[in-house]
């Protein structure tokens, strides 16, 4: 039987409409923006240590509302420094809307955005095919890690792509499922 959240991606309409809709009823946008203010300053304290540029990959990014919030608080922890934003997004209709709101965001200076309309499988397979490697001192997985057939080797990748100082962040709602993450991780090790 597929999987409820697999068979709204079938119909990207009906996606984002759900996606709206579970937005409107739960505070999962208040508990991120509480996580940002509170917690990510310590998580990104040493992603950016006399570095002149700082790396940073949002896979899921969405329209880029919590991408936008990640990069203040990397702007206000590092001032000055250089930001190369990449996203991995499939839906050009949530890439349409990040660019529309970068746009209209006035104190993105010193950041280069890099938009990929792709998901993470097809990213992974197209950077593995072009013997393509860069690493990342940030990347965040925020509410994607449902879209992924294979969970712990979509983790392990985006690990790999860390530098020695990077942080990977995953952010999820369902306690289930995080349960069955770190389960199926402990398995694959």
């Amino acid at each position: 039987m597929a999987s409820p959240m697999r068979s709204l991606l079938t119909n990207p309409n009906r996606y984002l409409q759900a996606f709206r809709l579970f937005l409107a009823n739960s505070t999962e946008h208040q508990c991120m923006r509480e996580f940002m203010e509170r917690q990510l300053p310590a998580v990104i304290a040493s992603i950016g240590n006399e570095k002149p540029t700082i790396n940073i990959l949002s896979v899921g990014g969405g329209a880029g509302e919590i991408d936008l919030l990640i990069l203040s608080k990397v702007q206000a922890s590092y001032p000055g420094v250089t930001i190369n934003n990449d996203v991995i997004e499939p839906s050009a209709d949530q890439i349409s809307k990040y660019k529309e709101r970068v746009a209209e965001t006035s104190s993105l200076e010193n950041i280069k955005f890099t938009w990929h309309e792709e998901t993470s499988y097809e990213y992974e397979s197209r950077m593995n095919a072009e013997k393509k490697s860069k690493k990342w001192d940030f990347i965040h997985m925020i509410q994607m890690l449902y879209y992924v057939k294979d969970v712990p080797a979509t983790i392990r990748y985006f690990q790999s792509l860390l530098e020695a100082q990077g942080k990977l962040l995953i952010i999820l709602v369902s306690e289930r499922f995080v349960e069955w993450v770190h389960t199926s991780i402990a398995r694959a090790k």
